[in-house]
């Protein structure tokens, strides 16, 4: 009888440890609101999830990531990071209209272009996330409905608007309008209806929602007066800033402009502002070059040289991202192409003796990670002697492109691993 009781105790028990152990895991089974949301942004970009820590230090400093792309333009940066950061808490237009409509006036090459990739990239962790659309090929008085989409009967009924399909399949995106002054004034008539309600009605009928969008509208009008203010003066620029806005005014309708976020003006790029475009385009060839297991080492010299040669105040940084892909990058190019380097090697590029061309040496490094500092040490370039030879590439094979993309995909993993185990579980307790 006592043995028996003993037996019956150690079963219990064992039944209560199961239980236990049950409860345990269902418990760990347990997926939250938080989980999806937090899957669900990983996967398509969409901020569905309630502000972290984290996020909110990313848009507080959202203004100097920018700059990390843009050099200078401080009044842009700062308007563009204000309306998102307004946006996003939740504060700004009742969440009816867009996050922010802006008009961006200069000169070619000054970064306007180029605050707009670098805001697709920041707040949607990807350039592809950038809508653009080139309104020179907008000149037809039917190209509203390219955009919109066209009406029944018409050609192109079935494809939709170039605009309205995009948003609507993308609907968290930044769309800029390049050049916008060169489109049909029945595009602003469009245009004006999406910046005042934030939605627009395809060719079928469709209400397509702007209010998770960023609009951005480039123009030139206006820039042959800072590009002759920046010959003459602060005082100067200050003047053609007023010619430029009364050209504005005079060339767009009141409605349209009083629907702008703002209006911001991009000054032309002085020297120093293009010396820091210079070394920001480097940053990219040499992050390319690490990706084959490459280092690159760039005298101050050969910076010099490479600015010389391609300074123009007229055209701003283009004409340095022209020089530099045609001499700098064809000349890496060739040495790949022509085994000169391979993994693990070392690219030196230094100026001639007559300061008038670029030097390319390469050799074979003891081991493929460099002595020299990473990219980190940028700044080198400022603080060593001219002809010092010091590196300005990440560690080759460590520039972080392509790693660690794998785990966007583990939350949701996770999630269906764990509801598969809870439903094995289940049916165990049924059964």
């Amino acid at each position: 009888m006592c043995t028996t009781r003993m037996q019956v105790a150690a079963k219990q028990k064992t039944l209560n440890s199961s239980r236990q152990t049950d409860l345990g895991n269902k418990a760990k089974l347990v997926v939250c609101p938080e989980h999806v949301a937090q899957a669900v942004s990983r996967w398509t970009g969409i901020p569905v999830h309630a502000l972290d820590n984290d996020e909110k230090h990313k848009l507080m400093h959202l203004a100097n990531r920018l700059h990390e792309r843009v050099v200078g333009q401080e009044e842009a940066v700062n308007s563009v990071a204000q309306a998102v950061l307004r946006a996003r808490i939740g504060l700004d237009n009742c969440g009816r209209q867009p996050i922010g409509c802006f008009l961006f006036l200069g000169s070619t090459g000054v970064g306007k272009t180029e605050l707009a990739k670098a805001l697709a990239e920041q707040l949607f962790d990807s350039e592809n996330m950038l809508i653009r659309f080139d309104m020179s090929e907008f000149v037809g008085s039917g190209s509203v409905l390219r955009l919109i989409g066209a009406p029944p009967s018409y050609t192109g009924y079935e494809d939709g608007g170039q605009l309205t399909e995009k948003v609507r399949r993308r609907p968290y995106s930044v769309i800029l309008f390049d050049e916008v002054e060169k489109a049909d004034p029945a595009v602003f008539d469009a245009i004006l209806q999406l910046l005042d309600d934030g939605v627009l009605t395809d060719g079928k009928g469709r209400a397509v929602d702007f209010k998770n969008t960023l609009i951005i509208m480039t123009s030139n009008l206006g820039a042959e007066h800072m590009a002759e203010a920046m010959m003459q003066g602060k005082e100067t620029m200050e003047a053609a800033r007023g010619l430029v806005m009364k050209q504005v005014h005079k060339f767009f309708k009141p409605e349209f402009l009083n629907r702008l976020s703002d209006v911001v003006i991009f000054e032309p790029l002085s020297p120093d502002k293009l010396k820091e475009v210079l070394r920001i385009q480097m940053k990219s060839i040499i992050a390319s070059v690490a990706d084959k297991g490459i280092s690159l080492f760039v005298s101050n010299a050969a910076m010099d040289v490479i600015f010389f040669e391609s300074y123009c105040p007229m055209y701003g940084a283009r004409p340095i991202r022209r020089w530099v892909q045609k001499n700098l990058m064809t000349r890496l190019s060739e040495m790949l192409i022509n085994g000169e380097v391979d993994e693990g090697s070392a690219i030196y590029v230094d100026a001639t003796e007559d300061k008038k061309a670029l030097r390319y040496e390469a050799t074979k490094m003891a081991r493929k990670k460099p002595l020299l500092p990473p990219l980190d040490g940028m700044h080198d370039l400022e603080d060593s002697d001219d002809g010092a030879v010091v590196e300005v590439a990440p560690i080759a094979g460590r520039s972080g492109r392509g790693r660690g993309r794998w785990y966007i995909f583990l939350p949701g993993l996770q999630i269906v691993v764990l509801g598969f185990v809870f439903c094995i579980t289940r049916f165990k307790k049924l059964n």
